[in-house]
């Protein structure tokens, strides 16, 4: 009886073991499917691998399920530190009543996940690697103290090979994020670029069809990053595109990284409505004190809708009509 009770007992632990690790399959299943998505946009835009971000994010908030990540959406385990001014919720890790990152939904963590990294010292070497090691970035991560698990390299590896995630970090993926970023990508010599950073801002350049080139800004993009990348300096970056340090750069609006035409590619153009001078000379493409000098205005000056500007000095129209 006692051997029929125990035998009763292994099979009921295993039945339960097998719901459980299929509840946890299903889980995970999920949580890709979810955020593959959003670690591919901040792929995009920093260089850091969407294998690792989806790894880190499968490991520190258990498949989405853990305390902090259902109620605090902090899915990477990210503590306070002194230079954190946001919500703030505490809990027990290392230590009792820890500090922890809090935010309004989960995408904001992704994009401190990625900030984080991209500003801490530390993780600075981690960027000279290809965007396809997941391996380094991993053993990097660990090397660089994101966690104190002795085993937080091979566990985030074992995800990713487990899951295939590796499949989300390659440009010549069908994923609709990844198309169009085939090829190796080279700096203005003709060489390839290694620099996971300076790869994904460099594959967002624009130069065909445009008579200067320029980055189309991204939600999550810094200006100080994109100048990075391209090796300018950021009063370059401002310079190139007649704007201040104060400036709030909108997502898809053009940064030019060279300087912008003397003149325009027509004779004139008309204003648009909620146009200014300044959205004038970024469309055409040439210096805003050339619009103002062409057209006799004062600096400052706004035209109105309808109103005729030229985008050339008037000597050359001049020599232009008696020709």
């Amino acid at each position: 009886m006692k051997t029929r009770s125990s035998f009763l007992l292994f099979i009921l632990f295993v039945l339960l073991t097998g719901v459980n690790a299929h509840a946890q399959r299903s889980l995970r299943e999920s949580y890709i499917e979810e955020y593959a998505q959003l670690a591919v946009s901040e792929m995009n835009r920093s260089g850091i691998p969407a294998s690792i971000t989806l790894a880190q994010g499968i490991l520190e908030s258990g498949n989405g399920q853990s305390e902090l990540a259902k109620k605090s959406n902090n899915h990477f385990g990210i503590k306070c530190h002194s230079d954190w001014n946001g919500a703030k919720v505490y809990h027990d890790d290392d230590a009792k009543g820890e500090c922890f990152r809090k935010y309004t939904k989960p995408q904001h963590s992704f994009e401190d996940h990625t900030d984080f990294l991209m500003r801490g010292s530390r993780y600075a070497f981690l960027f000279e690697l290809d965007p396809s090691d997941y391996k380094g970035w991993a053993k990097g991560l660990k090397k660089a103290g994101y966690a104190t698990a002795p085993d937080y390299a091979d566990r985030l590896i074992k995800i990713i090979e487990d899951e295939m995630l590796y499949r989300f970090d390659d440009p010549s993926s069908s994923t609709p994020a990844l198309t169009g970023r085939k090829g190796p990508v080279l700096d203005k010599k003709g060489r390839p670029v290694t620099n996971a950073r300076e790869r994904f801002v460099l594959r967002r350049v624009q130069s065909e069809g445009t008579r200067v080139a320029f980055v189309p800004f991204q939600k999550g993009d810094r200006l100080e990053y994109i100048a990075d990348s391209l090796h300018l300096p950021t009063a370059a970056l401002l310079q190139f595109n007649d704007w201040t340090h104060e400036v709030i750069v909108a997502e898809g609006e053009r940064v030019y990284v060279d300087e912008k035409k003397g003149r325009g590619a027509t004779k004139t153009t008309v204003v648009r409505a909620g146009e200014t001078m300044h959205s004038i000379s970024q469309r055409e493409q040439m210096k805003l004190a050339k619009l103002y000098k062409f057209n006799d205005f004062p600096v400052g000056y706004q035209p109105m809708v309808g109103d005729e500007i030229l985008l050339r000095p008037k000597s050359l129209l001049k020599r232009m009509q008696e020709k």
